[in-house]
């Protein structure tokens, strides 16, 4: 039977703890249904200290007025800072036994009230939503998931971001004309910059949109600041030849990295960071089966994709991980061990400095022409400007119209996204991984640049474009 007891603050100071792990009631003799709720002393350290119990106060009542006595908390009470006084619970336990007596739940309308304020208080705080904020949100629900997630970040809202004023400012209040402004100005300065940072910044406020942040997009149907012309510039085969030829005074890693771009057309960086964990390469009696798994990560459209090598790509990638140049993982000094990349400078990190390696290949090819036109007694013809890239040009531009490779096998071996969406019969090419076509592609390719590029076996070319016609 639960003791009876008109409650005083000396009383409720006074009153002992349960014994561990239990707890008894005493109820009020002022307020029917009104008790305290007694539990076990404070646990410090693993022991029970002092005698102050936790104590909490309690209605017992019909929740609604049909049903079997149930109890609510109304709060807790502790001796220096209570949560509610004894005159206050007094108070709120006479309100309650009000409101039941109106068919009402007390405790139903506290939860409703508290899911209100919190339901005020998120509109609140989304009415003024500020750009960095949501910028916040869009790169740990969006961002983070991509290669490019820091390059993309920054050209939003980093020193030279596109966004970078604006960061306290409530989204909601941004226009058209501001955006279009900023962008503007970017353009005097680096036109092709602006042309990014606009299309990263309508990515993010069409998520903003789609989140609810915003009900329109400011950057929607701002003109790029420059027109940029898809490249066009592809090597013909004699400077194909002159590139492969220089690249030997390169030595390792760039002689290898700059030959597998022209045999295995992938971007710079994701030929650059090949692990040799990620390579396949098979067996010397059947050299047409190797395969590099190209990790998600590694990849520009965070896919991953099975790459299949020819003989002449394999061949570079076996004599680059085997030359005496290639550098350890000294890490651990007294542990050295083989690197995890095949082209490196460090032996912990993939290679860089490519500037420097371009810029030296440029020489060396201007140096032939030089040599060569001498022979000749002629004047030498400049080096066109060219890039890495325009070698991944020159393969679509010669397998397609030379060898007859199709469109779509083509792109996929450039693992190209963007321009696989310029049909429907692209996208849906370009699910697929194609694999046995790509393989088919990339030898028919090797072989060519063995015959044309590289002066091997030159009598296959013609049976080469007779099967390739096939």
């Amino acid at each position: 039977m639960t003791k009876k007891l008109e409650f005083t603050v000396r009383g409720l100071n006074n009153l002992e703890p349960a014994a561990p792990g239990k707890r008894y009631e005493i109820a009020d003799t002022h307020i029917s249904g009104l008790r305290v709720r007694v539990g076990d002393a404070a646990v410090e350290h693993g022991r029970y200290k002092g005698k102050a119990a936790q104590i909490s106060f309690v209605l017992l009542a019909r929740f609604p007025p049909s049903s079997n006595p149930t109890r609510r908390t109304l709060g807790g009470y502790a001796q220096e800072f209570p949560e509610l006084t004894l005159e206050a619970a007094r108070a709120k336990a006479a309100d309650w036994k009000a409101q039941i007596s109106r068919g009402l739940d007390p405790s139903a309308e506290l939860k409703r009230e508290r899911e209100e304020a919190a339901r005020e208080k998120l509109a609140a705080e989304l009415a003024c939503y500020s750009v960095l904020r949501a910028l916040d949100r869009y790169d740990a629900e969006k961002l983070v998931q991509l290669r490019t997630h820091k390059k993309t970040r920054s050209a939003l809202d980093g020193p030279k971001g596109l966004l970078s004023s604006f960061s306290e400012r409530d989204i909601k209040t941004l226009t058209r004309a501001e955006v279009a402004e900023v962008v503007r100005a970017k353009a005097v300065d680096a036109p092709i910059s602006a042309n990014r940072q606009l299309a990263y910044a309508n990515a993010f406020f069409e998520w903003c949109v789609e989140e609810e942040l915003l009900d329109q997009n400011p950057a929607a149907n701002i003109r790029k600041p420059s027109n940029e012309n898809e490249r066009d510039r592809f090597h013909s085969v004699e400077e194909l030849r002159e590139i492969w030829d220089a690249t030997d005074a390169l030595g390792y890693p760039f002689k290898h990295l700059y030959r597998l771009s022209i045999v295995q057309p992938l971007r710079r960086q994701e030929n650059a960071a090949i692990e040799v964990n990620s390579l396949d390469l098979g067996h010397d009696d059947d050299p047409t089966e190797g395969v590099w798994t190209l990790r998600a990560g590694a990849t520009k459209n965070a896919k991953a994709l099975r790459i299949p090598l020819s003989p002449l790509a394999r061949a570079i990638l076996i004599d680059a991980i085997n030359d005496p140049a290639r550098p350890k993982d000294l890490t651990d000094e007294d542990h050295p061990k083989e690197s995890r990349y095949v082209f490196t400078t460090t032996g912990v990190t993939p290679v860089s400095g490519f500037a420097k390696a371009k810029a030296r290949l440029d020489r060396l090819i201007a140096e032939a022409r030089d040599k060569e036109a001498a022979k000749h007694g002629r004047a030498p013809v400049t080096v066109p400007h060219w890039t890495v890239h325009d070698l991944r040009t020159t393969f679509n531009t010669i397998a397609c119209d030379e060898l007859g490779i199709d469109a779509a096998v083509a792109d996929r071996i450039l693992n190209h996204v963007a321009t696989a969406t310029r049909s429907k019969v692209q996208r849906i090419y370009n699910r697929s991984e194609l694999f046995e076509p790509r393989k088919r592609a990339l030898n028919a390719w090797a072989s060519y640049l063995e015959a044309e590029v590289i002066g091997r076996s030159a009598d296959r070319v013609a049976v080469l474009r007779q099967k390739t016609a096939a």
